[in-house]
């Protein structure tokens, strides 16, 4: 099985929605738009696109998801999982109902909130997004 996950970041965080796992457990935190595929995505990165499409209402940026990384989840190795990262230059940007920004700090102080792709991915994560608010840094005063 394969998933493609997009990581909203802006201003050195993460954005998260509450995803419910099941109805007899809570709510876990994870990034808001993910989508299971058959096949492995193509190097293109179209289905990450598609994805993206398919929360315009949500997102008010031109940025495009850009591939990160390829991986297994530890604790199963039986999904794929390709994360891409949608860079923002304001948070204002993005809006999901209860969707807010976090630290990458903040995942691994209170893991038990998050989901566990997102634990997994926190400290890659937290290194984009500390990346991307240097980058629109330094291109701000251009």
């Amino acid at each position: 099985m394969n998933i493609i996950r997009i990581a909203p970041v802006c201003n050195g965080k993460i954005y998260v929605v509450p995803h419910e796992v099941s109805l007899s457990e809570n709510s876990l935190l994870d990034i808001p738009m993910q989508e299971t595929v058959h096949s492995a995505p193509s190097p293109n990165g179209k289905a990450a696109l598609k994805l993206k499409e398919r929360y315009r209402s949500h997102i008010h940026t031109t940025e495009q998801p850009r591939f990160s990384v390829k991986y297994r989840l530890k604790s199963s190795g039986q999904e794929t999982l390709y994360l891409y990262i949608l860079p923002l230059r304001r948070e204002e940007d993005i809006h999901f109902s209860q969707g807010r920004f976090i630290t990458p700090e903040e995942i691994q102080e209170e893991n038990h909130a998050y989901a566990p792709y997102l634990q997994e991915e926190s400290e890659l994560l937290g290194m984009a997004a500390e990346l991307w608010q240097d980058f629109y840094a330094d291109t701000d005063g251009i």
